[in-house]
């Protein structure tokens, strides 16, 4: 089992648990099968992450990691949430948007630091 972002989610696979809106209402219940439908659903809903059936989370997380220096990352965290001081960051969109943002930022930072 393991749990994976969105736009890693694809047809066919089997959720491991139900998968619930912010307010905690079921969506899709465990043991479904992904369809394109329901993954524009989730979308929709502003679910970012789903338990899956049949996947470790480091098969899911090792391709999209980077690996970044520790204090840059910590300075794009700081910088972006400065950003979004004025949302709801527990709200899961905007969580994942703050995430891809200090992903984004971080690697910038890190390649204008070793030149590339």
């Amino acid at each position: 089992m393991g749990i994976t972002t969105i736009d890693k989610l694809t047809a066919g696979m089997r959720l491991a648990a139900d998968v619930k809106d912010r307010g905690g209402r079921i969506i899709l219940v465990a043991g479904s099968e992904l369809t394109d439908k329901h993954l524009k659903i989730f979308r929709m809903w502003g679910i970012t992450q789903a338990d899956v059936r049949g996947t470790g989370t480091a098969k899911i997380t090792a391709p999209d990691s980077q690996v970044v220096d520790p204090e840059l990352r910590l300075e794009a965290e700081l910088r972006v949430r400065e950003l979004f001081f004025h949302t709801d960051m527990n709200h899961p969109a905007v969580a994942e948007l703050i995430r891809l943002a200090v992903r984004r930022l971080a690697g910038s930072c890190e390649e204008e630091t070793h030149g590339n």
